[in-house]
C-alpha cells in the first residue's frame, strides 16, 4: 500500500510539473520558435526612434521620418541590386543558406558606427558558423573604426555579439544594453 501512495504521488507531482512548464510557457508570451526576427527588428527600431527623441532630435518628425538616417536589410531574401547587403555577405563569408531569417540595420552616415543584426539560423548546428562570421564583420569593424573616428571606435569596443537558441545578436549602437534587452526578452 506505501508503494502504491508513493507511485501515485511521484505521478501527481510530474504531472503539476508539466501542467505549470506549459502554463508558464504560454503565460510568458511567445516561445523562441515563434517569434521572428522581423517581430525582434520591429521593437529595436521603436528603441532607436526613442533614444533619437531622448537625445532631442525630435522636430516632430514620424518614427518612419526619424529612422531615414538607417538602411535595414532582410539577408535572406537579399537581391542583386542590394549593395548593402552584398557587401556584408563578401566581407563576412556568411552563408545565406545556414539563415532561417536574418535582419540588419546600420546607420546611413559614414561617420556612424551603429549596426544591428539579428540572426535565425536554421538550425543548431549552424549557429557557431553563423556568429563566426559575425565575428569577422566585428574585426572588420574595429579595423575600420579605430583609424577612423575615435568616439565610434569606442562604441565598436562595447559590442555585443551572442546567441540564444537558433538566434545571434550582433550590436554595435549606443543603448547596447536597452537593444541586448530587448533581444533577451523577445527570445525566450
Amino acid at each position: 500500500m506505501k508503494k502504491m501512495l508513493g507511485i501515485m504521488i511521484g505521478a501527481l507531482v510530474v504531472f503539476a510539473m508539466v501542467g505549470c512548464s506549459s502554463t508558464r510557457e504560454n503565460e510568458g508570451g511567445t516561445t523562441a520558435s515563434d517569434v521572428t526576427v522581423k517581430d525582434i527588428m520591429v521593437s529595436i527600431k521603436a528603441q532607436i526612434v526613442q533614444d533619437i527623441k531622448d537625445a532631442g532630435f525630435d522636430d516632430g518628425q514620424s518614427d518612419e521620418d526619424i529612422l531615414q538616417g538607417y538602411m535595414e536589410t532582410n539577408l535572406v531574401d537579399i537581391t542583386t541590386d542590394d549593395v548593402l547587403g552584398q557587401m556584408f555577405f563578401e566581407r563576412t563569408g556568411l552563408d545565406k543558406e545556414l539563415l532561417a531569417e536574418g535582419s540588419m540595420i546600420i546607420s546611413a552616415f559614414n561617420v556612424n558606427a551603429d549596426e544591428i543584426i539579428v540572426l535565425k539560423a536554421k538550425d543548431a548546428k549552424s549557429v557557431d558558423t553563423l556568429k563566426a562570421s559575425l565575428q569577422k564583420e566585428l574585426d572588420a569593424q574595429i579595423q575600420t573604426w579605430e583609424r577612423y573616428l575615435p568616439e565610434q571606435y569606442e562604441k565598436v569596443k562595447k559590442n555585443v555579439l551572442k546567441t540564444k537558441g537558433n538566434y545571434i545578436l550582433y550590436v554595435t549602437y549606443d543603448n547596447v544594453d536597452a537593444v541586448e534587452k530587448i533581444f533577451d526578452e523577445e527570445v525566450k
